[in-house]
């Protein structure tokens, strides 16, 4: 009976070389946004702003007030898509943009971190967005929000979100204003007039030594009421009259 002899070494089948380990790229922090180099920003809203001159009958009234450098923040109401590339065409600050959560992902993605937007989490109070914005505001930026969270479907204003008090009350730095008439006309009508209208600064303060709902209330229904009174009374919507409307959810704004 023949005995078994054990495979010699160099018959033994040889062992599948070892594949390297992909290490995992490392998540971008969205709440850091990205900043072009000023030469770009400047040729980007130098195109965008031919753009506009070409479709767009634009008129600027109070550019004046927008101070020369940051840090503030900018409040505008929101009619249309052209209102977020119309803020700064005719501004030469780069800015920082809050937008929802939703369009961070995929190619539109993409864009929207390149033109500096940061992300604001829908329907609850984003404690990681405050720390941003506040870090962001103690750099020197400019913030741009549309407190309304959304386009508004009627041309009117509608209810603002409290996020904008809280940001504002919270970095102690001001608030302008800016009313949009006439952009949600944007290619629907022969250059149709489109009128941006900047207001005076706001300097806002609690009124203790703690920042309170009412406080982030109550300076919210100051900035949406300043908007709306350089708008045409047809565009006034809920700050049309002399009932406070307030945002009692403290949530953050929903943008864009």
């Amino acid at each position: 009976m023949q005995e078994h002899q054990p495979p010699s070494a160099a018959s033994a089948p040889a062992a599948a070389p070892m594949q390297p380990t992909k290490t995992p790229k490392p998540e971008k922090n969205l709440y850091e946004p990205y900043a072009m180099p000023s030469w770009l920003w400047m040729t980007f809203c130098a195109i965008v702003s031919t753009i506009f001159s070409l479709v767009l009958n634009i008129k600027l009234v109070g550019k004046a007030n927008v101070p020369k450098k940051g840090p503030f923040i900018i409040a505008a109401n929101h009619l249309c898509w052209a209102d977020i590339p119309l803020m700064p065409a005719y501004l030469s600050l780069q800015m920082v943009y809050i937008a929802k959560e939703q369009l961070f992902a995929g190619t539109f993605g993409r864009l929207v971190r390149f033109l500096g937007a940061i992300p604001v989490k829908r329907g609850e109070a984003d404690r990681q967005l405050l720390r941003a914005s506040d870090t962001l505001l103690k750099q020197g930026k400019v913030i741009t929000i549309f407190p309304e969270g959304t386009r508004s479907k009627t041309q009117k204003m509608i209810a603002a979100h409290a996020g904008v008090g809280m940001i504002a009350l919270r970095a102690g730095v001001p608030v302008i204003p800016v009313a949009i008439c006439g952009s949600e006309n944007t290619l629907k009508k022969f250059r149709p007039r489109v009128t941006i209208t900047y207001g005076e600064p706001l300097i806002l303060q609690p009124k203790g030594k703690k920042v309170t709902k009412e406080d982030i209330n109550q300076a919210t229904e100051t900035i949406m009421r300043s908007i709306a009174e350089m708008l045409p009374e047809s565009y006034r919507g809920v700050y049309g009259d002399e009932t406070a409307v307030q945002d009692v959810t403290g949530d953050t704004p929903e943008v864009l």
